[in-house]
């Protein structure tokens, strides 16, 4: 694979070949007209510090795989010493034979550096993983030099130059990790401003408003966002004053309340185009590396319905590299006194769970119920089962339980409060929080199925 030039001072020192970073970096050095990709910290330390002098990052990089990554083979480095005069160069190669036995002809074996997985004969690569071009320079530029790279942009650009693709297909050589993006937190209730003609701050909803805080990315609100008939005046004298200071990171579902005004108006006219396109009360997004769904469970949602041949066709064009959590006002499963699961979803979370979906949020029964993952069915299924929680506790009266479905895990109806999440590349965790300054309860995580 790499074959940069450098002096044989950043030689990569005894014990260090297994010490690489989790991304490698691209310089360049003008006077040898030469590119150089490491992911050794100490030589992205010495290169950043000038020793060797002339070398300067491109501001391209990528991540690489840690020694020992399952799936990644192992990329083993080489020093060519003084063999092309005073520039020497490097060599990187996964190719296992070279690296378990350690020898190149007039190559001096380094050690092994980082990991890549590799692309299949098309130069195709898994879940996961982006693809990593190789180009070479076939002398053009003094020394024979390759440089490697993870954008289109840069590939394009160096064949513009005549430089040449190597690798399979159209040039990939490995499949580096894509970005994993930070984990952020969101929270979520439904059920929330109930002012029965009392002051707003004097609502539950206030109460459960104040613990939402800045850093929260989002807010998702599981219907019945206002009582008693989701009127205009109701959003604007009960709901605007409490969850409306943090109006512009709500992604609403909409609930049965709601349409007690007639096209549910008040709804769809507060949130706008948040609530989804043409008033269907269903639409889907993307956020830092997962994708949210809100459904409408106050309409048809029966195979076939036309929000069911949109959810099933949103679910195949989302990415599969996605964690995915849905969200909307009745649950399908309850141990509620008041009104117990909603058959009619049960279409939509059997789509979701053969989707490969990880969490439903939902309302509509005052309380809060975590539930273990399931099938629509409500069978555990610990394996690609779906967890459901659900969230009706944002301001409106606390309802009673009945005797606990058999996938319930934990309820809690003695307080207002929301749920908060901290959603992660490849997980999640979860607890919910109370009004009156208790402490948070319920606290779990769990992995992503894909």
């Amino acid at each position: 694979m790499f074959r940069p030039i450098l002096p044989a001072t950043l030689a990569l020192a005894a014990g260090l070949a297994g010490a690489a970073a989790p991304t490698a970096v691209e310089y360049y050095h003008g006077g040898y007209g030469h590119y150089f990709v490491t992911a050794s910290p100490q030589e992205i330390a010495a290169l950043d510090a000038g020793s060797p002098a002339g070398w300067r990052r491109t501001g391209h990089a990528f991540d690489v795989f840690p020694l020992g990554a399952p799936g990644a083979a192992h990329v083993c480095r080489f020093w060519s010493g003084q063999t092309f005069t005073t520039k020497s160069s490097h060599f990187y190669d996964a190719a296992l034979p070279r690296c378990a036995t350690g020898a190149i002809r007039d190559w001096k074996f380094e050690g092994e550096v980082f990991g890549v997985a590799l692309p299949d004969a098309a130069g195709e690569c898994g879940w996961g993983t982006k693809a990593l071009y190789r180009l070479y320079n076939d002398g053009r530029s003094g020394a024979p030099n390759h440089r490697y790279t993870t954008s289109l942009a840069v590939r394009a650009d160096m064949l513009a130059q005549g430089w040449i693709a190597e690798g399979a297909g159209i040039g990939v050589v490995g499949c580096v990790p894509l970005p994993r993006p930070e984990a952020f937190t969101i929270v979520a209730a439904g059920d929330i401003a109930q002012c029965s003609n009392a002051p707003a701050s004097l609502s539950a909803a206030a109460q459960t408003a104040a613990l939402v805080t800045d850093d929260d990315a989002l807010v998702l609100t599981l219907g019945d966002n206002v009582y008693d008939a989701g009127a205009p005046g109701e959003f604007a004298s009960c709901f605007d004053p409490t969850w409306g200071a943090f109006r512009d990171r709500i992604r609403p579902a909409i609930g049965n309340h709601e349409y007690r005004t007639p096209g549910a108006e008040g709804y769809f006219g507060y949130f706008g185009a948040r609530a989804g396109p043409d008033r269907g009360g269903y639409y889907s997004f993307d956020h830092g590396g997962w994708h949210f769904i809100a459904l409408n469970s106050a309409i048809d949602t029966s195979v076939g319905s036309p929000q069911y041949q949109w959810l099933m066709a949103d679910l195949a064009a989302s990415s599969a590299t996605l964690c995915t959590i849905a969200y909307w006002h009745h649950p399908a499963f309850s141990s509620g006194d008041e009104h117990g699961g909603d058959d009619r979803m049960l279409p939509m979370f059997a789509a979701l769970h053969a989707a490969g979906v990880e969490i439903v949020l939902a309302g509509h029964e005052h309380f809060y119920e975590r539930f273990a993952p399931q099938d629509a069915q409500g069978v555990r299924d610990p394996g690609r089962g779906v967890r459901q929680f659900i969230v009706g506790t944002g301001g409106a009266r606390l309802y009673p339980f009945g005797p606990p479905h058999p996938a319930s895990e934990f309820r809690h109806n003695a307080s207002h409060g929301v749920l908060r999440l901290a959603l992660g590349a490849d997980g999640y965790r979860w607890h919910f929080v109370p009004t009156g300054g208790a402490a948070p309860r319920d606290p779990g995580s769990a992995a992503c199925h894909r």
